[in-house]
């Protein structure tokens, strides 16, 4: 993590209730807003994943208690899991907070026997994501267009344990 980072960090899983309540604050930062999600749906959403045990929370702070970050894992998922979602704040950015989550996930992902990959996808236009998963060792595995909205692509990257970049 950066000379920024928070003294201290934890992840955990969220409960229902905790990954429902963050949807408040996820609809109001791209790409979810300009999606035109709305909290309701996404934190009922979120909070089923929740309760399947997909989701995760990084807190972050003097005590750690204010979450952070957040992101969904479905499992299985093509010989492994797909990251549906990952967002930290605004205010957070740039902390190492969202390259903690993945690397959870991944090992959470790859200690399943069997899981041999990591999906992601992203708006083609999206490059701060893009790059983002291509500095952890994400390629590019597919274009699918027309999948989110008509008239964009969505991007699939693939990471095998083989991949991981620190």
């Amino acid at each position: 993590m950066s000379a920024r980072a928070a003294t201290a960090v934890r992840i955990g899983r969220a409960s229902p209730a905790l990954a429902r309540a963050q949807a408040a604050w996820i609809v109001g930062i791209e790409p979810w807003l300009g999606l035109g999600y709305r909290a309701e749906a996404l934190g009922r959403w979120l909070a089923r994943a929740a309760r399947a045990r997909g989701v995760w929370v990084v807190r972050a702070g003097a005590g750690a208690g204010d979450v952070q970050g957040i992101i969904v894992v479905e499992m299985p998922f093509l010989l492994g899991g797909f990251i549906a979602l990952l967002a930290v704040r605004p205010e957070a950015a740039g902390r190492g907070l969202g390259r903690a989550l993945v690397a959870e996930i991944r090992r959470q992902v790859f200690s399943v026997a069997g899981k041999r990959w990591l999906y992601v996808s992203a708006d083609s236009g999206n490059r701060s994501a893009l790059a983002f998963y291509r500095k952890l060792g994400f390629s590019r595995v597919g274009r699918l267009p027309d999948l989110i909205r008509a008239g964009n692509t969505e991007v699939l990257l693939r990471q095998g344990p083989e991949n991981i970049r620190k």
